[in-house]
């Protein structure tokens, strides 16, 4: 086991599990450490939470000993942190205040929802009935719901779906009546995806309000695969369910806040920053900061004040917008492309920031108990992190000598079985799939074919295949992927857990040995991680014997811990 490794992703995991700790048998103590308690509910937790590649090789009660020590090992350099004042170094008081701003508004919702996130059987089992359901759609977007709500009255009155899509849509695809677009279930806001999978095949869905603007989507074909049972799928299906409703929960919180501010958005004005906004560039090319001419963005004098924003008798005008756009960074600031949605999500996430400071301090949540807790846990990751750096890694110095005898002394662990790069399409139904994949086959680009038909959530660098895997990697492709012989050849379809997959062999990189000038940066990795090994060890066997440790043996035999397997870990 890695010891200073498995010391700091123990320490990683303590602000983490501190929100789920229980009070009952499991409060037995395992081990005390100076006026520390290590009980076995927070052993057991830590123990299933933690990395396998960290887990002790022994099994049985050697290696819940083994992971006991990491554990104890973790509190001495607490201590140790403690007193040597670490709590006040620049480094922890940073990380932490950046940590609040993250963790406090997620607590906050967790306190708010209270136990109303709780999953019960019966909505893992009606999950399934839309498990792996793959819709077509196609869809009218538009800018404002006053515009949506026009082109929703005219679809009522049976007017023809091209047609009011070619009149209203803001979407590229809208001169030609709208592009088929595939939608797998679970890739969607839930409040969305409960109306769009809910909407009969021929139907239409009410306007929606998305990240993009006002959504009307006309269900073309619904396919569900043959699924996995529900027993096998259950583990994914609670996790998928419980994202959802975390999900649904936020929106709630966020919508309570936004009407308790009295939040109000001005479309008409939304549109007059969406028109000053510049052409798109690549996000491949960023301009520098020495070469952009502020402002930016060019509006009428006329409309400098004009509201796009109002809450809590306060507002964000034309102007306000164009100073923010000019403080942003090139990644962040709106995209003509993602039309006045982007906008909006712009702006609310600068009003959000400012509301949530107000809820945390009128919610008074770093009082709560299990926050107060939490945050311990956290700054005490922070100081450990920084005493291992102070006294362990900078100590560290590694000679040229000392590289090459690993190498030399190590030479397998650098062999490097084959390695293949595969290009993907994921579709919802055999039926796309099947399509796409004689596309491909009549000479069509296999990216261009890759983005029209796979499913959503699925990313470019998916698509394109952009890492290398090894034989026994992947289980889902594997057999198919390695049986392709040459670069350039393509898989039939064949079906996968989030629906029907075709793949193309982009590269193979043969077996072989890494030379050493190759392997020269994980050589001193892994040379420094031995020698830190070594200084830690020292330390620790000097603090631990000014530290009054105690074990409970017979407690620790209670563990109930899940074995799990230690995956193939690298020397790095």
């Amino acid at each position: 086991m890695r010891g200073s490794r498995s010391i700091l992703a123990v320490a990683l995991l303590g602000s983490v599990l501190a929100f789920s700790c229980s009070k009952n048998r499991e409060d037995l103590p395992v081990a005390k450490v100076g006026d520390r308690v290590i009980t076995l509910s927070i052993f057991e937790k830590t123990y299933f939470a933690v990395d396998p590649k960290f887990l002790p090789e022994d099994k049985g009660i050697e290696g819940l000993k083994e992971f006991l020590n990491t554990m104890i090992n973790k509190d001495v350099m607490a201590i140790k942190a403690g007193e040597l004042g670490y709590d006040k170094d620049p480094f922890v008081v940073q990380g932490m205040e950046a940590f609040k701003k993250v963790s406090l508004p997620a607590a906050y919702l967790k306190i708010r929802a209270g136990d109303k996130m709780n999953i019960k059987e019966a909505d893992i089992k009606k999950a399934y009935e839309k498990y792996q359901t793959n819709v077509q759609i196609k869809q009218i977007l538009t800018d404002t719901k006053a515009q949506a709500d026009e082109a929703y009255e005219l679809l009522k009155q049976g007017t023809d779906f091209e047609n009011v899509c070619q009149q209203y849509s803001k979407d590229p695809d809208a001169t030609s009546g709208g592009q088929i677009v595939n939608a797998l279930w679970g890739t969607f806001e839930p409040e969305f995806q409960d109306v769009l999978f809910a909407t009969p095949v021929g139907g239409f869905t009410p306007p929606l309000e998305t990240r993009f603007g006002w959504l009307i989507a006309k269900v073309l074909e619904s396919n569900q695969p043959k699924r996995r049972s529900y027993e096998d799928a259950k583990p994914d299906l609670e996790k998928l369910v419980q994202r959802l409703e975390e999900i649904r929960w936020t929106n709630r919180v966020t919508d309570d806040v936004r009407k308790r501010h009295n939040f109000q958005w001005y479309e008409d004005n939304i549109g007059i920053a969406y028109d000053a906004l510049p052409l798109d560039r690549p996000l491949t090319s960023p301009p520098s900061r020495s070469s952009e001419v502020y402002p930016l963005l060019q509006f009428d004098e006329r409309d400098l004040d004009k509201p796009l924003v109002s809450y809590d008798n306060k507002s964000i005008t034309t102007k306000d917008f164009s100073d923010l756009y000019d403080r942003a960074s090139f990644f962040t600031r709106p995209r003509r492309e993602f039309r006045h949605g982007d906008v909006k999500k712009f702006l609310m996430e600068i009003v959000m920031n400012e509301l949530v400071v107000i809820e945390l301090k009128e919610s008074r949540i770093e009082e709560d108990p299990q926050v107060v807790f939490a945050l311990d846990k956290k700054r005490e990751q922070f100081m450990v992190d920084k005493l291992y750096q102070d006294l362990v890694d900078r100590q560290t110095e590694v000679l040229p000598e000392e590289t090459a005898e690993f190498y030399n002394n190590n030479r397998e662990m650098f062999r490097r079985p084959e390695e293949r790069r595969f290009a993907m399409i994921l579709a919802g139904s055999l039926e796309a799939a099947t399509e796409a994949y004689k596309k491909v086959k009549t000479g069509e680009p296999f990216d261009t074919v890759s983005a029209a038909y796979s499913i959503p959530d699925i990313t470019r660098e998916e698509r394109m295949g952009s890492r290398p895997v090894v034989n026994g990697q992947n289980a889902e492709f594997d057999q198919v992927g390695f049986a392709l012989e040459k670069v350039g050849d393509v898989s039939e379809p064949f079906a996968a857990s989030r629906g029907w997959m075709v793949l193309k062999l982009v590269e193979r990189r043969p077996e072989r040995i890494i030379e050493l000038e190759d392997a020269m940066d994980d050589i001193r990795g892994a040379v420094k991680t031995l020698k830190n090994e070594q200084r830690l060890n020292s330390l620790l066997e000097k603090w631990r014997s000014e530290i009054k440790i105690e074990i409970n043996e017979e407690n620790l035999k209670k563990a109930n811990v899940q074995e799990r397997p230690r995956k193939g870990v690298r020397f790095t």
